[in-house]
């Protein structure tokens, strides 16, 4: 009797921090609230999923630290795969509840950033470079401030970009309603490719060139030469300055 109480008492503390369910654990965030280093190779690219937040510093040094709860530390994972350092959960495993799990990443250079399933990716400490790439899926967010050659975004899923500064030319591929707050990033030349009712909002001084369908908004400031195919409702207006 007295075994049996025990595995019984066992059972019930593991079930109240995880559960199965089709082949996936979920499990409950509990302890505290705590960084860790973790040490990888070198990388240019980075790729995080599961609505996890990406916080990024520039900086000579390559470092990264993962901030969760204590119990949520061992089924994150992070690795480089090629020049690409992907961080996400465990394979067979989610969380329940909310996580918070904060990526902090500095490095000198990156080339890309990817997020996907409603993650941020945080720019608020300021990115100088040539070139960056940035895509957004699953109702993701980008906001901070860069000073660039070249800024792409490529963005999907009621996703939203809220970036200032200066980038000379900024390419927005966006569709599933995805939200562009650009007013206050200062553009040369800036080329658009939008549908499914998303919106934009940019500053551009010499050229813009925009195809917009499925009830795309586009307003824009400055006094630029454009070149626009719209379709299906969409639309272009000027704001002024």
């Amino acid at each position: 009797m007295k075994k049996l109480f025990l595995l019984f008492a066992a059972a019930s503390l593991i079930g109240a921090q995880s559960c199965s369910y089709f082949g996936f654990i979920s499990v409950d965030p509990t302890g505290q609230y705590v960084a860790k280093k973790i040490q990888t190779k070198s990388f240019e690219n980075v790729s995080v999923s599961s609505g996890f937040e990406l916080i990024v510093t520039q900086d000579s040094l390559q470092t990264l630290s993962v901030e969760t709860y204590e119990n949520i530390h061992q089924y994150i994972v992070a690795e480089v795969v090629g020049n690409t350092l992907e961080v996400h959960p465990e394979e067979g495993i989610s969380f329940a509840g909310d996580p918070k799990v904060k990526v902090h990443l500095s490095s000198k250079f990156l080339n890309k950033l990817s997020s996907s399933g409603g993650g941020r990716i945080n720019l608020n400490n300021g990115w100088t470079g040539d070139e960056l790439s940035i895509s957004l899926s699953g109702g993701g967010k980008v906001f901070g401030k860069v000073v660039l050659q070249s800024l792409e975004l490529d963005m999907s899923g009621g996703s939203e970009s809220d970036i200032e500064g200066v980038a000379e030319y900024l390419n927005i591929g966006s569709s599933g309603g995805s939200v562009h707050k650009h007013f206050s990033l200062l553009t040369k030349k800036c080329r658009l490719d939008m549908s499914g009712g998303a919106s934009a909002e940019v500053n551009v001084s010499e050229k813009l060139n925009v195809d917009a369908s499925g009830g795309t908004y586009i307003s824009y400031k400055g006094n630029p030469e454009i070149s626009s195919e719209l379709s299906g409702g969409s639309s272009i207006e000027k704001v002024e300055l």
